[in-house]
């Protein structure tokens, strides 16, 4: 028997169905479908054949006949449908049994006896209570409850993307995909979760379209970090545009250059973990290296701190040759003391010098020679005092009340007739 892949219920469920030999179909025929939840209508997405099953794909019914002018209004009327109500009680009653559920929306069958609902929920529920007390709402018809994930969420629900654009899971994927970080980092985009996540909080599906793209030209480039021969030069790359197919190359001494993919040798084959295993030998070459230098300036260090060869040889051949002048140098001979200077505040006060008496110039106050001038330690009968005492005359040192000018003599004694 003929099957055909038609596409029916809100979540747009594409299944196999079987033809009967009398009914002649094309593409885009509306169709009454008998499924596993009852009848419904649907569209048909390919022609009648006989295609050879995957393990995902089953058969789950028959087509019963085209659409008819009854069939269409049935179904403008469920469309129709005012859920409102409905929904209103999902939410009471959701709160009363404390239900961490949330209504998305509802479908009613084309024959009219059955209603579906769908709801979305982080973790499984029991809803049995729930299912009981919303029937009394809807005495003729049954209820079912359907569990949906996010994306099935947001297909219902229905909304606009960030291009401007309707939600690609409603307007033409029929199948998701499993999307995956990987993706979005092989194409350099943003990981912030606000810019790569859709309307219903998972990652976009449009991350999917270009990936096969991106894993095609990436077998022409190196991966980040990969020894790569450039110019003759072993150096590695440390940035990969896909794109553009240029490739940032370092040659380790701080020079970087953009180079074009025919520019550049490299091994292809490379893993992620031979990556991982190639910098770790990086570093641990750039760490010897490093302590290497350290130990080098430290040991040039100590080498300067040492006395030379050369220079201790010929300190040892001046020592040989000169024995006596080393000799001096090591152990020099004690000079003479300086000798102590009074101090002018150790010296005592000289006693206050006579007034000259007032009359006429003594005789010979003239020829008289200065005190300067004659012997300081001799005995002299005019240098003797009125009782005649015959000391000798010390000679003073430091300063005077009235200091002398140089060349004047001390005045000369009174006399004492």
């Amino acid at each position: 028997m003929a099957l055909v892949l038609a596409k029916f219920s809100a979540l747009r469920t594409l299944e196999y169905f079987r033809v009967p030999r009398d009914l002649s179909l094309k593409v885009n025929d509306m169709v009454v479908l008998r499924t596993k939840r009852g009848t419904e209508m649907g569209q048909v997405k390919t022609a009648p054949g006989e295609p050879e099953l995957g393990p995902r794909d089953s058969v789950g019914g028959e087509v019963l006949r085209r659409t008819t002018l009854e069939d269409s209004e049935k179904f403008r009327a469920s469309k129709a449908l005012d859920i409102r109500p409905l929904r209103r009680a999902f939410r009471e009653l959701a709160a009363k049994y404390r239900l961490p559920v949330r209504f998305e929306a509802a479908e009613e069958l084309l024959s009219g006896d059955k209603l579906v609902i769908y709801f979305s929920s982080e973790d499984r529920v029991d809803f049995r209570d729930l299912v009981k007390d919303l029937a009394e709402h809807a005495p003729d018809k049954r209820i079912e409850l359907r569990q949906v994930g996010a994306r099935d969420a947001a297909r219902l629900t229905g909304d606009v993307g960030v291009c401007g654009v309707e939600l690609c899971c409603i307007s033409y994927i029929i199948d998701f995909v499993p999307v995956s970080m990987k993706m979005a980092k092989s194409q350099r985009i943003s990981l912030d979760p606000n810019k790569i996540s859709g309307q219903c909080g998972r990652l976009k599906c449009c991350l999917k379209y270009e990936d096969d793209l991106y894993n095609e030209l990436k077998q022409n480039v190196p991966q980040e970090g990969q020894p790569v021969v450039c110019d003759g030069r072993d150096c590695h790359a440390c940035n990969v545009d896909i794109l553009r197919q240029k490739v940032t190359v370092d040659f380790g001494d701080g020079n970087r250059e953009e180079r074009d993919i025919t520019e550049i040798q490299f091994e292809a084959g490379w893993s992620e973990k031979d990556i991982r295993r190639y910098r770790k030998e990086r570093k641990a070459q750039i760490r010897a290296e490093k302590e290497a230098r350290i130990a080098a300036r430290e040991a040039r260090a100590d080498r300067r701190a040492q006395p030379r060869p050369e220079t201790v040889d010929r300190r040892q051949a001046q020592e040989v040759v000169h024995p006596a002048r080393r000799a001096e140098d090591e152990n020099p001979e004690p000079g003479p003391e300086p000798a102590d200077v009074p101090v002018a505040e150790d010296l005592p006060e000289p006693p206050d010098a006579p007034e000259e008496a007032d009359g006429p110039e003594l005789e010979g106050a003239e020829d008289a020679p200065d005190a300067d001038d004659s012997e300081p330690d001799g005995d002299t009968p005019e240098q003797a005092g009125p009782g005649g005492d015959q000391r000798p005359k010390r000679r003073r040192r430091g300063r005077r009340r009235g200091r002398r000018k140089p060349g004047e003599g001390a005045p000369p004694p009174a006399n004492p007739q």
